[in-house]
């Protein structure tokens, strides 16, 4: 099946691609419409992925993927492990060739930030580093297209349109959404929370994105539940987001620095290195500064919702 012919059997099927109702009656149904959103989201961003120009389709391609991930892991024990397994290797595939366009997209944004910041003077040499980005963008982009016009991606594409017309439900997506939501939110912000209290008093920056890695999914499934378990829920579903933030701006001035010391650039160019170096370093002790306070925040939305934090010293 042509990834055309996929796209519009999913874009016609509009049962399929409905939003999440308020307060479904089923988790089934809040799974079927969840993974057809991601889906749809998907096949809605594929032409500006293959492409490669537009930033946000990029972005947005890779954002459907991830979801789909999460949400295939947050509803496994209503899902049949064999059909999704395939899925789950092949979404990981897809996501790292989008994760190496967007990550590169994400990078050049903070570094022209920081060029523009500098003297005029200096300018001219940081432009030398946009340029080195743009350069291994389209190594990147090339390697993305390839990946997408792939046979193995169309029959993910094809596999992903019979999941969101007949999802490989179990005998227990008949259980109500509201229990089988709070639980499956509870228990992804219990692995989070064990996650924080095992940090070291000063974490090193792999520690912490370990610790953005378990919020992502976090996130999304209390998204998914704010429309069956209301406002509070969707509180907590945001307060999740901001930790997403702070951890991000964290990882991505991780990333940028580590990119600066393998980029091989003009000796007579290490100034302007070197400012904006000082940049992204002075951004990541903003954003180690700002996640506690958006944990603190989370803690108050879990606890509204009856799901207090263990006090790390209960914990063996």
């Amino acid at each position: 099946m042509s990834t055309n012919l996929i796209a519009a059997s999913l874009l016609q099927n509009g049962e399929a691609l409905s939003a999440p109702a308020p307060c479904s009656r089923s988790i089934g149904e809040v799974v079927r419409a969840a993974l057809c959103a991601d889906i749809a989201r998907l096949v809605a961003h594929d032409a500006a992925a293959r492409l490669g120009e537009d930033v946000e389709g990029v972005h947005q391609a890779r954002v459907a993927t991830r979801r789909l991930r999460s949400n295939l892991g947050t509803f496994a024990p209503v899902l049949r492990a064999g059909p999704t397994a395939a899925l789950h290797k092949d979404l990981r595939w897809l996501g790292r060739a989008l994760g190496t366009v967007r990550d590169l997209d994400v990078m050049r944004d903070r570094i022209t930030k920081d060029v523009r910041a500098l003297d005029p003077l200096a300018r001219g040499d940081g432009l030398a580093l946009i340029e080195t980005i743009d350069a291994e963008r389209a190594v990147a982009v090339e390697a993305l297209a390839g990946v997408l016009g792939s046979n193995r991606y169309r029959s993910l594409l094809a596999s992903l349109a019979v999941t969101a017309v007949s999802p490989p439900f179990r005998r227990s997506a008949g259980l109500p959404a509201e229990e089988f939501l709070g639980a499956a939110i509870r228990d992804r912000y219990a692995a989070l929370d064990a996650a924080v209290a095992a940090l070291p008093a000063v974490a090193q920056d792999d520690e912490l994105h370990a610790v953005r890695i378990l919020a992502k999914p976090t996130r999304y499934a209390a998204e998914l539940g704010a429309d069956v378990l209301g406002s509070q829920c969707g509180r907590f579903a945001r307060r999740v987001t901001d930790l997403c933030d702070a951890l991000g701006d964290l990882n991505d001035g991780s990333k940028a620095n580590h990119w600066l010391d393998q980029v091989t650039i003009a000796p007579w160019r290490a100034f302007a290195v070197g400012r904006v170096r000082a940049a992204e370093i002075g951004r990541m002790v903003e954003a180690r500064a700002s996640w506690p306070r958006s944990w603190a925040r989370l803690g108050a939305a879990a606890a509204d919702m009856a799901w207090t934090a263990l006090d790390s010293s209960t914990r063996t």
